[in-house]
């Protein structure tokens, strides 16, 4: 028999704040510690407080990591910014590798379904951050940002590309499940968590042998912001 490895499995922390939840996790061949909670707004100040509590779970030190993942949107901006930002730094200072996930592809691995899927996350104005997956969890599509019509389209494209093995019907999951469902009766919205879970994160880092050579940790965003600078004209000008 070959002479097992002595190299213990790296140890990874891994959080997401891109969508109503924030979440953490330690795992080495499993999960060490966890933290997980739904919140609209106010990830910064949970986020770090949370991977806190993970190495006083584990009794790991945060020294000992050997890799670091995060989500990098689709998303809220700032929810996007808090999880970059705080992983960035925490790579810098440790000296360890940092790799993006896709928010859609990490809720796609949540979602048990035996059918073609569909992760459609509401971003207000008819519009739809939306990524397809084939039967067998394959991309069928990079994330992007579509109206209401346009996500139906794609489902029906997707539809006939598997309906021959598969049937017609789209699982679809995540927050625009409410109102897509309703749009196309090729919907099937299944139950499930409308946010990533920093579980199934750190699951996909650790089953990831690409760690070589990584590009910066950059955020994906399918759309400029709603906020803009104001209008310089409309500015109070001061008399000296």
């Amino acid at each position: 028999m070959p002479a097992k490895s002595s190299k213990a499995a790296p140890l990874i922390l891994a959080c997401d704040t891109t969508q109503g939840a924030c979440s953490a996790a330690l795992w080495r061949d499993g999960v060490l510690a966890a933290q997980l909670a739904p919140m609209a707004k106010g990830h910064a100040e949970a986020l770090m407080p949370m991977i806190d509590i993970l190495f006083q779970e584990s009794g790991v030190a945060i020294s000992a990591l050997d890799r670091l993942a995060v989500t990098h949107g689709p998303g809220s901006f700032t929810g996007v910014r808090v999880g970059l930002s705080a992983m960035r730094g925490l790579a810098l200072a440790l000296a360890r590798p940092l790799k993006t996930y896709g928010t859609l592809d990490v809720m796609a691995r949540t979602c048990v379904c035996d059918t073609p899927l569909m992760i459609a996350v509401d971003a207000r104005r008819d519009t739809f951050y939306c990524q397809a997956f084939m039967a067998n969890g394959a991309a069928y599509t990079q994330p992007q940002a579509l109206t209401g019509a346009q996500a139906v389209a794609l489902a029906a494209e997707l539809s006939a590309a598997q309906e021959a093995e598969h049937g017609p019907q789209i699982a679809l999951c995540g927050t625009g499940g409410a109102i897509l469902g309703d749009a196309s009766p090729l919907f099937s919205p299944l139950t499930a968590a409308s946010y990533p879970d920093a579980v199934t994160l750190a699951e996909m880092a650790a089953q990831d042998a690409a760690w070589d050579d990584l590009p910066p940790a950059e955020p994906l965003y399918l759309r400029p912001p709603d906020a803009t600078l104001p209008d310089a004209r409309k500015r109070i000008q001061w008399q000296s």
